[in-house]
């Protein structure tokens, strides 16, 4: 393993977090446009949801590129990212909808993401100064 991606750690790290940003992606884009999305979010607090979830993706997004390209091997990043990338729909289908197009669903999304973003910044900056 030392021989493909030397940083284990890290690459652990990047793929639980760009696991969890690829579970917000599936969310968040079958809430657009915003009259399609599920009755259970109408309104102003669902419509306050699914726009604070689509600010922590794009914050988490930028935070997990930038964790690769200083601490992963590109081809590192290429391969097990490609392959989180194919399996998490499959997570996502196994999600009831009832859990995932509903309000408190969108929270724990939102929980989900802020933690991996909270996650994410502390070792970046411990990384990024070897």
């Amino acid at each position: 393993m030392a021989g493909i991606e030397p940083n284990g750690l890290a690459l652990l790290m990047f793929g639980t977090t760009f696991a969890a940003c690829c579970l917000g992606f599936f969310t968040i884009i079958g809430m657009f446009p915003l009259h399609a999305r599920p009755q259970s979010l109408s309104g102003a607090p669902g419509i306050a949801l699914v726009a604070i979830n689509a600010v922590l993706l794009i914050l988490l997004l930028l935070s997990v590129v930038s964790f690769a390209h200083e601490t992963l091997r590109w081809t590192s990043v290429v391969v097990f990212g490609g392959l989180i990338f194919l399996f998490v729909p499959s997570v996502f289908q196994a999600i009831p909808n009832k859990w995932r197009d509903s309000r408190g669903g969108l929270a724990i999304l939102g929980v989900v993401q802020f933690t991996a973003l909270a996650a994410l910044l502390s070792p970046l900056q411990i990384f990024s100064a070897l």
